[in-house]
């Protein structure tokens, strides 16, 4: 009876060591090439979307595509975080009587990104996931994470499995992120990226001249001329009748140096449909707000997320170029 036995066990152990083994060294190779295919693919759609500084459904349906190679399904977790100014609870303004807004992030997930599920696919996510409004934005400055782990029993598993009967089925988790790097939807022809949705564009309407060193136009605070700052603002949404006001009330001047945020001193209709100027007056008496301790200051005009609300849900913010603006016009600004 002992002989049978270990006959019995002598032959399982040459079938593990015979077969099994080498057909899982083969299959985890498998699986290691699959691992670097979907690691390519992640860090390639992030970094295009860094790049681009939007999400198209033509980019994320190449992402899918370039997945499908691997022969695995996958779970893939999308994290857009949004750069945000809101006003300071614990210190809603500054000494001088301006707002007082903080930096924060708000997320958002395959929920607010993707539509609801509208049909199964084969071998590549759990739900056809087609982005809502057919792009989602981003500004500089905000971040994107993809998390991907593969949800499929590969081979190399299942023959694990067959030894260590607990052993875990993720052989791909990938987390991988990047900051948003430029705004290339700026230039982007409307037909391409919006359809009913809104736009926002803000372009400067007196551009004084452009330093060599910054690259960005010059303005003198003493120089009662260059006080005055006007912004062409462009909002096409037919849903909203109110954007005068909403513009007025989140509309900002803002800059670099610490509680800078000027609010503007009027807007009025342009001359095309949707369009405004904003224009800031700079106070003469406001020059430690402006510059602090600092020789000129860099500033953008600033629409905050949500200010104005679309078909295109939750919008994003929209900056404009920068600007210098120098304490007097003797301040030379040099490289550093």
């Amino acid at each position: 009876m002992k002989d049978v036995l270990s006959m019995v066990v002598a032959v399982i152990f040459l079938v593990v060591l015979l077969i099994i083994l080498p057909l899982y060294n083969y299959f985890e190779r498998q699986d290691d090439m699959s691992y670097n295919l979907a690691l390519k693919s992640v860090t390639m759609f992030v970094d295009e979307v860094a790049e681009n500084g939007y999400l198209d459904q033509n980019m994320y349906d190449k992402f899918i595509q370039r997945l499908a190679t691997t022969g695995n399904s996958y779970d893939i977790q999308i994290e857009a975080k949004k750069k945000v100014y809101t006003v300071d609870p614990e210190n809603p303004t500054t000494d001088d009587g301006q707002t007082n807004y903080i930096e924060q992030f708000k997320s958002y997930y395959n929920k607010d990104i993707f539509n609801d599920e509208t049909g199964q696919t084969s071998n590549i996510i759990d739900k056809d996931d087609s982005l809502k409004n057919d792009v989602f934005f981003l500004d500089v400055g905000d971040k994107f994470y993809v998390t991907l782990k593969n949800t499929n029993t590969t081979m190399a598993t299942a023959l694990l499995n067959i030894i260590v009967s607990d052993s875990t089925n993720q052989k791909i988790n990938i987390s991988y992120g990047s900051t948003i790097k430029n705004n290339n939807w700026e230039n982007t022809d409307i037909s391409q990226l919006y359809q009913s949705d809104i736009l926002i564009t803000l372009t400067l309407e007196n551009p004084n001249d452009i330093n060599e060193i910054t690259g960005y136009p010059e303005y003198s605070f003493d120089n009662s001329q260059d006080r005055v700052i006007k912004y062409k603002v462009k909002i096409l949404n037919s849903d909203d009748s109110n954007i005068a006001s909403k513009l007025k009330d989140n509309i900002r001047l803002v800059g670099t140096a610490p509680n800078c945020f000027i609010s503007p001193s009027s807007i009025t209709s342009g001359t095309d449909e949707g369009e405004y100027i904003v224009e800031f007056n700079l106070d003469e008496s406001k020059q430690n707000t402006y510059f602090s301790s600092n020789d000129y200051n860099t500033f953008r005009c600033f629409l905050p997320a949500n200010a104005i609300q679309g078909k295109f849900s939750k919008n994003a913010s929209a900056n404009s170029d920068p600007i210098i603006i120098k304490i007097n016009s003797s301040i030379k600004i040099t490289e550093d």
